[in-house]
């Protein structure tokens, strides 16, 4: 006989697993966006042989090129690993809203980061990012009444102190 429960049981691991599987994927998207940023910094900012002849390409275009590379490359992995799936349920099955929001919202974090980096550097685009996770619980709060605790706005405090000391010019003279 079977025992009650089980069905539901097992469909609240699948859940589980489902979301530690996104916060192990945006956990990895945070670490490589900020090495890539890193690098990017450095790669913009050193300084050029000119005795290499070679077309000056800008940085965007150099960027393209690796993007187009990596869709077929991970196109032709999924097209030989999930074909089945792909052919039976599309390209996008199983994304949630939520999921494609996320895609989307680090997309575009991308492109504006590749913008701002340009004119800034890695230290201001980790302030960004700081800025960005507290607006976004603040949003959660007052759009979808997520409870926040002291330190949720302890890192809110520092968050901003760390922003005010990097950007605070003669702060000498107001502080002291």
């Amino acid at each position: 006989e079977p025992q009650q429960g089980s069905s539901s049981s097992s469909s609240s691991s699948s859940l589980d697993a489902q979301q530690l599987t996104g916060v192990l994927a945006t956990l990895g998207i945070a670490t490589s966006s900020g090495f890539a940023s890193v690098y990017t910094e450095k790669v913009i900012k050193a300084k050029r042989n000119h005795n290499v002849t070679r077309k000056n390409y800008s940085l965007a275009y150099m960027q393209v090129q690796l993007a187009i590379v990596s869709l077929v490359i991970i196109g032709l992995y999924a097209s030989i690993m999930d074909y089945d799936k792909i052919s039976q349920g599309g390209l996008w099955q199983n994304f949630t809203p939520g999921a494609s929001f996320s895609m989307f919202n680090s997309a575009i974090g991308g492109l504006i980061v590749a913008a701002v980096l340009k004119y800034a550097d890695a230290v201001l685009k980790g302030y960004a990012t700081a800025i960005s996770v507290v607006m976004t619980g603040v949003s959660s709060m007052l759009l979808f009444g997520t409870q926040l605790n002291v330190i949720y706005f302890l890192g809110v405090l520092n968050v901003i102190v760390a922003v005010l000391l990097y950007n605070g010019k003669n702060l000498d003279k107001y502080v002291c």
